[in-house]
């Protein structure tokens, strides 16, 4: 087959690398919009906080003040208080039910599906109900948590900022993350867990056209909420040391413990609101009903350990756990029961919030009954309670979010120690892939899933941008010249099974031709077909990346470019041939 020379290399290719780099301007415009979303998403998450407070002291004492007790308010209204969940899961109910039910529940995955499906676009009012129905829930003693919140209020501004500024649907989404980036950031004291909350959990891609502006949000909002909250970690810890590599094997055990804790979390949440779907009564009956379950669980909980540690997002046992005051394995084991419970019924009840909360409640709750264990079967070499409750909190997180990363980066964020660092990476990937394996939904996912949406979580780099047209082009061409009649072409299509041939005269690539523009136009079969060629420059060198030359075949809408080396033609590829090497790729890396 004789090899023609390539003309001038295409317009359109030379086009789509210039787009690239005037990304880099729009990266940095877009960051600077995102010094607003970080200003916003700080603020709220400090105001969020406040309005959790003022809830919480009015439904626990009768007082309106916005003072803040880590610790709870014992209420005063003795046995009663099992009423005061109940107010709060009603008045949630009732409020998204009747402004934005997809307020109803732990709000990441509605932002995950605005993403997937809507192009970023969330309305403006969801982040009013989410805030006022999840604070009135917290505050009420109801068993979740602050993330599922948060993640709307910043994405909500986030998407009607993006939508205002008439910003690409692509820019928009960024701005979604900006703004979940801020929320989380700001919530709990940890920037970089924000910025891989937004990265793993809700964005499509990783690149620096996402990385930057969520970044720049996250510092901004962090710095705003400290203003207010101080730069304290979330959970103050002992310093901690590995006694024993030895110790990593309990660690390990614990990563597959956390695992199979993190599906049954899964299976009892969504569980649970099968079984209240299933209930014929009205929806403000479950309310309270559930309300009053919680109620009395949390009563339990005070008569029995002292404390409402069931209610709210349970920092209270946060604190009290990572601080080695919880020795008693029947303690742990208890809280484990009655927070998975408390949890799962908050929401299936009506209840608006998060249940990051809670995942990290329950795998310190186990991570302390390990610790309990191993301390007194192995105390001269393992480290303290406190440790393993720190491991099982991210090990929880990532096997219920799926956000193995984010779990491992927040959580040293809100403890700060980083000599724990090595059991955190190796309990939390054990976690994810134990519950992966028994379950291949997440929390998030499975919400979705339910409603018949799926989303794909699989972002490792693109292989597109990994190979070279070089690399998978054919060598032999078979193409056509102006000169060539109607009836030639038409045999060679048909030798070769093709329906779209490259048009090359005098060595030079001027074009295509296609079954299709021969079909429709009917020509003599005796004639040229040089008035039916769609001419256009059709080349990409052979060094382009497999991205460029899909986007070079969207701009020129055609499926095969012909690929060159200096100025001689080479081979050619087609966008079946991408995709078949992009699959091959990925199934073997």
């Amino acid at each position: 087959m004789r090899r023609p020379r390539a003309g001038l290399e295409t317009h359109v290719y030379h086009q789509v690398l210039s787009d690239q780099e005037s990304q880099i301007r729009r990266t940095i415009f877009v960051s600077l919009l995102c010094i607003l979303v970080g200003m916003v998403s700080g603020l709220g998450a400090v105001g969020f906080k406040y309005l959790i407070e003022f809830f919480h002291n009015l439904l626990f004492s009768g007082k309106l003040s916005f003072e803040s007790n880590r610790w709870g308010v014992i209420s005063s209204w003795g046995i009663f208080v099992i009423l005061v969940p109940a107010i709060g899961i009603t008045l949630a109910q009732v409020i998204t039910s009747t402004w934005a039910p997809e307020a109803k529940g732990h709000g990441v995955p509605e932002v995950m599906v605005a993403v997937a499906e809507n192009q970023g676009r969330i309305r403006p009012i969801v982040a009013l109900v989410k805030t006022l129905a999840s604070a009135i829930t917290i505050g009420a003693g109801g068993s979740v948590g602050k993330e599922g919140p948060i993640v709307q209020v910043g994405a909500s501004f986030g998407s009607t900022f993006g939508q205002w500024m008439k910003l690409s649907s692509r820019e928009t989404i960024i701005l979604v993350g900006a703004g979940v980036s801020g929320g989380i950031s700001a919530t709990f004291n940890a920037p970089i867990g924000g910025v891989m909350f937004a990265l793993e959990l809700i964005l499509p891609e990783y690149s620096i056209m996402t990385i930057m502006p969520l970044v720049v949000s996250s510092i901004i909002a962090t710095t705003i909420a400290s203003q207010f909250t101080g730069v304290y970690p979330a959970f103050m810890v002992p310093e901690y040391a590995l006694e024993s590599p030895y110790e990593l094997i309990f660690y390990a055990g614990l990563g597959v413990l956390a695992g199979l804790l993190s599906v049954l979390f899964i299976k009892t949440v969504y569980g649970m609101e099968d079984f209240f779907d299933k209930i014929a009564v009205p929806p403000i009956i479950k309310s309270i009903v559930g309300g009053l379950l919680v109620g009395s669980m949390g009563y339990l909980s005070l008569r029995v350990f002292g404390s409402y540690h069931v209610f709210g997002s349970g920092y209270d046992f946060l604190d009290l756990v990572l601080d080695n005051q919880i020795t008693f394995l029947a303690v742990t084991l208890s809280l484990i029961v009655l927070k998975l419970l408390a949890n799962s019924i908050t929401l299936a009840a009506g209840g608006s919030g998060g249940i990051f909360a809670p995942s990290l409640f329950l795998g310190a709750a186990l991570g302390a009954s390990v610790g309990i264990i191993v301390n007194a079967l192995f105390g001269d070499i393992t480290g303290p309670i406190s440790a393993y409750a720190i491991v099982g909190m991210a090990a929880i997180v990532s096997g219920v979010t799926g956000g193995v990363l984010t779990a491992i980066i927040m959580v040293f964020e809100m403890t700060r120690d980083y000599a724990i660092m090595l059991p955190l990476l190796l309990s939390g990937v054990l976690s994810y892939f134990v519950s992966k394996l028994l379950y291949k939904e997440t929390m998030y996912t499975k919400k979705l899933s339910r409603r018949g949406i799926q989303i794909q979580f699989d972002k490792r780099i693109p292989t597109f941008k990994t190979l070279k047209v070089g690399e998978v082009m054919k060598r032999e061409i078979i193409f056509c010249s102006s000169s060539d009649s109607v009836q030639q072409v038409w045999d060679t299509m048909h030798k070769y099974g093709l329906g779209l041939l490259p048009v090359i005269d005098d060595d030079k690539v001027v074009g295509t031709i296609g079954y299709v523009e021969i079909h429709e136009t009917k020509p003599n079969q005796q004639d040229p077909i040089a008035t039916l060629v769609k001419r256009s420059d059709i080349t990409i060198p052979a060094g382009s990346n497999l991205y460029d030359a899909l986007q070079v075949m969207k701009a020129l809408g055609t499926n095969i470019l012909i690929v060159t080396d200096s100025d001689h033609v080479v081979g050619f590829v087609t966008a079946n041939r991408i995709i078949q090497s992009y699959l091959e790729k990925k199934r073997i890396s």
